[in-house]
């Protein structure tokens, strides 16, 4: 029995290459757009590219090919990083991090597309480095407006000058924490620095801040409130490593509910409450768009850094060509608490197929398949396992419990959970011999995922 195709067929990204952050999202001429770094060359983080595909209907993506590049002797020689699209006379201008060298010559550029539909990359940059001393790893714009004001912001890492040193090799080396720095971006190809909208040193001390520093930064309204929200990375110590294959870096996502204070020159961000946008290890740099009175959101899902079935190897990678997917669409929305939690677009709604049968025994409901893309709701405790039928060998993949319903999205590999509390993400690899087994104390239902058989077109 050969394995479950891996690849997850119905996300968004191309046939093969490495794909990370999300980019350039949004809506113009009648079509989602959705770009993403992509390494078209290779399965690995490197000759970083803007990917684009785009949509009728969030479900069924055309490739799009190439909208940014690096270009050899230029401001962004070194990669086009992530950033995203600003509308601009019907259609979008992409304003994305360039960099020429490496990480420390990141700055913001603003390309523009021409009549033919190529994107026109400039060769000036709309920022530079604020302040070496200060501030490091600045990057991946964001563009918001507020009170008719256009702001941008940026994410950083921020060493502590506290102590006088301002920058020595000494502080760099004891404290680094996240930061969002705040631009007046009116003039959209030339940013002036207002100061941080941000830091983590700032937080109330029931927050945790994580990151040395934080990437990737959205501020989009939220209620009657605004919502940040930021990608973190820090390494992990070496005493809380365990074993050979520990991961010597940790990340995650965190988002701040909180209030734009706009009193003095310097726009400031004061956030009451603070939670994870994703509880699972495989959800990363989300990119949020505020389209027709929701909060869209995309994140990136790499190949599983885990062990088990949470594992894939760089010889299968490297074998396959791929790696690295977008995560379905989601809408950020108030949970129970107030705080933020994902949940699956309504658009996802038409995936659904026919069913898959579910058999309840002693009081647990059980749903075998081998089908590569699927969905299953349940209540209860929940418990997805893969399950060789042969030698009747159990790896487990995920546990979960709620009062209300699991929704479990699966395609490929790739993972997606929904409970009113929030989302999580992971990969689990089929291997040969092996078909997804769902369990649940509640009663269940499950469908087989695909394509519908016509696109809902606008207005459809």
């Amino acid at each position: 029995m050969s394995p479950i195709d891996p690849f997850p067929h119905l996300h968004t990204r191309p046939s093969h290459g490495w794909v990370n952050d999300p980019n350039g999202i949004g809506r113009w001429e009648g079509r989602w757009h959705v770009m993403y770094q992509w390494n078209p060359n290779a399965p690995d983080h490197g000759d970083i590219h803007w990917g684009h595909m785009s949509s009728t209907d969030l479900l069924s993506w055309r490739d799009e090919g190439v909208a940014l590049r690096p270009r050899p002797g230029t401001i962004d020689a070194a990669g086009v990083w992530s950033g995203v699209a600003v509308p601009e006379g019907g259609g979008a201008a992409l304003v994305y991090t360039a960099v020429s060298a490496d990480a420390s010559t990141a700055r913001v550029a603003v390309a523009r597309q021409e009549s033919d539909g190529d994107w026109v990359q400039p060769e000036r940059t709309a920022t530079d480095h604020p302040d070496h001393g200060r501030w490091f790893d600045v990057r991946d714009p964001f563009v918001v407006l507020v009170g008719g004001r256009r702001l941008g912001i940026m994410g950083a890492g921020q060493f502590d000058i506290t102590n006088g040193h301002h920058g020595s090799a000494e502080t760099r080396e004891r404290t680094r924490t996240g930061a969002v720095l705040v631009y007046d971006a009116d003039d959209l190809d030339d940013w002036r620095l207002l100061g941080t909208l941000l830091t983590a040193a700032e937080l109330p001390a029931h927050m945790v801040g994580s990151g040395t520093f934080w990437e990737c930064p959205q501020l989009v309204p939220f209620g009657e409130r605004w919502l940040l929200v930021v990608s973190w990375d820090e390494p992990v110590p070496a005493d809380e490593r365990r074993g050979e294959s520990a991961p010597e870096r940790r990340h995650g996502v965190a988002a701040y509910v909180g209030d734009l204070d706009l009193s003095g020159s310097v726009p400031r961000f004061v956030p009451t409450a603070e939670t994870p946008l994703d509880h699972g290890p495989d959800f990363y740099a989300p990119q949020l768009v505020v389209d027709d009175g929701r909060i869209l959101a995309w994140g990136w899902s790499w190949e599983g850094r885990g062990t088990g079935t949470n594992h894939r190897s760089a010889a299968d990678i490297a074998a396959s060509g791929w790696a690295g997917t977008l995560t379905f669409p989601r809408e950020v929305m108030a949970g129970p608490s107030g705080l933020p939690v994902c949940m699956p677009a309504h658009e996802l709604d038409r995936l659904r197929g026919g069913g898959l049968q579910v058999q309840e025994v002693d009081g647990v409901y059980e749903m075998h398949t081998s089908e590569p893309a699927w969905m299953h709701t349940a209540t209860g405790d929940v418990m997805i396992d893969l399950v060789n039928d042969t030698t009747g060998a159990v790896r487990a993949a995920w546990r979960g419990s709620t009062s209300g319903t699991v929704d479990v999205f699966a395609d490929g590999s790739i993972v997606e959970m929904f409970t009113a509390t929030g989302s999580t993400t992971l990969r689990a690899y089929p291997a040969a011999g092996e078909r997804w087994r769902v369990r649940s104390t509640g009663p269940a239902q499950a469908q087989v995922l695909h394509l519908p058989d016509e696109p809902d077109l606008p207005g459809g």
